[in-house]
């Protein structure tokens, strides 16, 4: 199935493709939370969703999105460390675990759409903010079909095999989303899969 007529913006058709049909999580407007106030990251996931699936070729996993109690706001100025310990301030900027690798979070930033890479273990040193991991949600959701797609290779017993792919499924990350390049979170991935 692997070509390479990437789309910017995915539809469901070509995620479900990759990723398996029922795939997507996509939550009516009243299943949103209150504090993702992107209108663009709202529409995308109301109209084609976003996968909430564990990709175990690659170790990532989105499927707790679709567990309401799991899609909780927060607060980025704290856990990026940009708050002061007795700053009782209600909080002005939200964030959401999007996906997991590890202990590693890829965040979904409410107010921009943007993906970012946060490390829980920087956070009590004002070093859980490690940099864009993709320039928005369904940029993420591409990336995440293109795993799936690779997935097979990616599995294979021969170690030639998988890292041929490995190989080509970065460059063809990277060609989607330059933020691939250089991203902590991507790199542990596919420091893995080498």
């Amino acid at each position: 199935m692997e070509n390479d007529d990437t789309p910017h913006t995915p539809d469901a058709a070509w995620l479900e493709a990759r990723l398996g049909e029922g795939s997507l999580w996509r939550p009516d407007e009243a299943g949103l939370p209150a504090e993702l106030t992107h209108a663009g990251t709202r529409e995308f996931l109301r109209t084609v969703g976003f996968p909430a699936v564990r990709l175990d070729a690659v170790g990532i996993d989105t499927s707790h999105l679709r567990d309401a109690d799991s899609r909780i706001p927060f607060d980025s100025d704290e856990i990026y460390g940009n708050r002061y310990p007795d700053d009782d301030s209600p909080p002005k900027n939200f964030s959401f675990t999007i996906a997991l690798y590890g202990d590693q979070h890829l965040m979904l930033e409410a107010g921009d759409g943007g993906i970012t890479h946060y490390d829980p273990n920087g956070w009590d040193h004002a070093d859980g903010w490690q940099g864009p991991a993709a320039e928005s949600l369904p940029s993420l959701a591409v990336l995440l079909a293109l795993m799936a797609e690779a997935s097979p290779a990616l599995e294979s017993p021969d170690d030639a095999t998988r890292e041929a792919a490995a190989a080509r499924l970065r460059t063809r990350m990277i060609a989607h989303d330059p933020d691939v390049d250089g991203c902590g979170f991507w790199d542990e991935v596919f420091d893995c899969l080498g």
